[in-house]
Order: C-alpha cells, then structure tokens, then sequence
C-alpha cells in the first residue's frame, strides 16, 4: 500500500501555517516528495484573508479587540475566520499524475473530505456551477459558492483553495464545527449596519457548521474522520512523519513574510517566487 506523509504539527499561529503550505508547496516540486496531509488549529484565532482581497474589507481594531490575528492566504477567496474550525492542507507532488484542470483536480481532492464527512454522518455533494456575482460581493468566503464547495443540502459545508506550482498542487480549506458568523460579520467593514445584517443572514441561509447539521463532534473526532476518509478514499497509509531539514529551514525562512504589514496591506509588492500560479476558485 502506497504511504503518504502525515505532518502532525496542528497548533500555530496564521503566519506559521501558511508559510508552511508555502514551503511545502515549493518542496513537492522534487520527485522524491510525499503526498502531505496536515491539520490546523489556529492559535490564536485568526481571519485569514484571501491573496487579493481588500484590507479595507476589514475592521483592524474590531479584530485586535476580539483577539483575533489577520493573516492572508497565499491562496484566493475571501476571509475565514479560524475559530472552532478544523483546517485541512493537502500537497501533492509534480511527480503525481493530476488532472490538467483546477476543478477536475478539485474534484480528486474532494473524494477524501466527502469520505470523511460521510464518517460524520453527513451525504455531501459537489458544488455544481457558482453564483459568481454573490462570489464577487462577498467579504466571507463561506458566503460564496465556487465549484469547490461541498454541500449537505442547499447549505455549504466545506470550502476549499487551490495553488499550484508548476505541476506540483496545494490546496486547503475549512469546516466549521459551530456557527460564529455573528462574530465574524463583526470583523468585516459594511457600507451600513443593514447592509451587515442582510449580508449575515444571507451567509446563514447558504452555510452550515457541523453544529448545526447535527454533527456534535469535536476537533479530534473531526480529524480522525479525515485521516480514514482521506486513507480509503485513496487507498493509502497516512505514516506520521516530520519535516526534512531543508523545509524546516524555507518554512521559518517564509514565517516573517507572512506576520509582515506589507505583505497583509499589499500582497502584489510581495510576490510569490514567479513559478508559483495562482488557482483559485
């Protein structure tokens, strides 16, 4: 049976696990590279936002009150806030045969985090299609529907990010064990309180936590969930294993890009290294 790496690194801050996907990403450019799965808790909490997202969507001083990091992704889309969530991150090496396309390449991805849900109990579907104008408009990335999503239902359950170097693939996402949108509205700039509250209940009717689907499992109970979904879905062994030196050394070498307020204000004067193409939904 094939094996593939299981990083078990969980608890860190939003700088520290997005300058690991990086590192990893750039690391599955060599043959040699496993496939590597990895789950994160933020700590603290954090609102990741997406590469190209506006800053000005954000209410810096709403966030340092409620004790919550601003981070952003490498990846597109718009803010997660990472608080009684479970983050999964995915690396598959240039060295493995993938479908030439984003959505097909999603679509593989998904067969282990629709496992895994459906070890929760859940029967989720792909997203089929999108509302591209509610993606635009919307400051939440569980707000908006992309061909990436998994649905229980007519509420989005799961949502997931794509970058991709070369021919080697990352992609992350983010499930939310309970509802704390009324928070995470809070963090967001809107034109008026009603345009707020419009936008909240909007999000409400279009996304669902595991809470709420009547899922009452933790973050532990969650991630076992993942890792079976993830090894018969595929048809692997997860072996727990560290990093090699050399992705020890890049991921703290990218940590302090990632807490800059340059790189947060305006990620275009920060670029990723050229070989990196963006694929996000």
């Amino acid at each position: 049976m094939e094996s593939w790496r299981f990083v078990a690194r969980r608890s860190d801050d939003g700088a520290s696990h997005m300058a690991l996907d990086q590192a990893l990403l750039e690391s599955a450019a060599r043959h040699s590279f496993p496939p590597t799965l990895r789950f994160q808790r933020w700590v603290p909490p954090a609102l990741s936002l997406g590469r190209f997202q506006k800053l000005e969507e954000v209410d810096l001083e709403a966030c340092a009150a409620a004790g919550v990091e601003v981070v952003r992704r490498p990846t597109g889309g718009r803010s997660i806030l990472h608080l009684e969530d479970f983050t999964y991150s995915l690396v598959l090496p240039s060295s493995m045969p993938l479908p030439p396309g984003v959505v097909e390449t999603y679509a593989l991805i998904c067969r282990g985090i629709v496992a895994a849900l459906r070890l929760l109990g859940l029967q989720p579907v792909i997203q089929v299609g999108s509302d591209a104008r509610y993606a635009r408009s919307a400051a939440a990335c569980f707000a908006a529907s992309t061909q990436a999503d998994l649905r229980c239902g007519d509420r989005k359950v799961c949502g997931s990010a794509q970058l991709r170097r070369g021919g080697a693939v990352l992609q992350h996402g983010s499930v939310l064990l309970r509802d704390r949108s009324e928070l995470h509205f809070s963090l967001l700039r809107f034109p008026s309180e009603e345009k707020r509250s419009a936008s909240l209940r909007a999000y409400r009717r279009n996304c669902a936590s595991l809470e709420e689907l009547g899922v009452g499992a933790d973050w532990e109970e969650v991630a076992e969930c993942f890792r079976r979904g993830f090894e018969e879905s595929f048809g692997v062994r997860l072996r727990e294993r560290g990093l090699e030196e050399g992705e020890e050394v890049r991921w703290r070498s990218l940590i302090p890009r990632y807490r800059s307020p340059e790189w947060l204000r305006n990620p275009r004067r920060l670029e990723l290294p050229s070989s990196l193409d963006q694929s996000a939904p």
